[in-house]
Formats: C-alpha cells, sequence, structure tokens
C-alpha cells in the first residue's frame, strides 16, 4: 500500500529569500526575467514550493558560484530545463518499451 503523499509546503518571499540566501530584490528581478514563476495568493503575495526553492538555488549556483550574469544564467537555465524534459520523455519511452516486452 502507497503511503500518502504529503501536502506541498508554501514559503513567502521573505522566508524563501532566507532559505535560498538571495535577497528578495534579486528574486524580483529573476521574476521580471520569467525565470522563476512562485504562486500568487490574494494578487499580492508570492509563495514558493520546494521546486521554486531548487530553482532559486540552481540561478544562485549559475551567478554566484560559477559567475554567470543573468542572461548567461537564463541560457543555461532553458538547456537544463530542456535535458531534464528529455530525461523524463526517455524515461518514460523506456517505459513503454519495457511494458511492451512483458
Amino acid at each position: 500500500m502507497n503511503a500518502p503523499t504529503p501536502a506541498p509546503e508554501y514559503w513567502r518571499l521573505e522566508v524563501a529569500a532566507d532559505l535560498v540566501r538571495l535577497p528578495p530584490t534579486r528574486i524580483r528581478r529573476y521574476m521580471r526575467r520569467g525565470l522563476i514563476h512562485p504562486s500568487r495568493v490574494e494578487g499580492k503575495v508570492l509563495l514558493f514550493d520546494d521546486s521554486g526553492l531548487a530553482r532559486l538555488r540552481k540561478i544562485r549556483r549559475l551567478t554566484e558560484d560559477l559567475g554567470l550574469n543573468i542572461a548567461g544564467a537564463e541560457v543555461a537555465l532553458h538547456l537544463l530545463d530542456e535535458i531534464e524534459a528529455l530525461r523524463a520523455a526517455m524515461g518514460k519511452r523506456q517505459q513503454e518499451q519495457a511494458t511492451m516486452e512483458e
């Protein structure tokens, strides 16, 4: 029997900024560039889930640790997203083939 999936957690902008060690103003800049898409509640409150925090950490690594500017980070994120989508498609295809062989 499968265990129930826990409800996702969400963090407000200020808490998310502390968790990923980025200033809220920089996160807002990333939002304006379309690099991150948090949820909005009541039109104003920004909420970040685990995947949003992971994306912010990835952006921080690209810009601070690897020295990419925002445009370079944007290109790198786009390529990383494409790689993840291709891996998911390949995994699905492999599962379909394994099912057909049974």
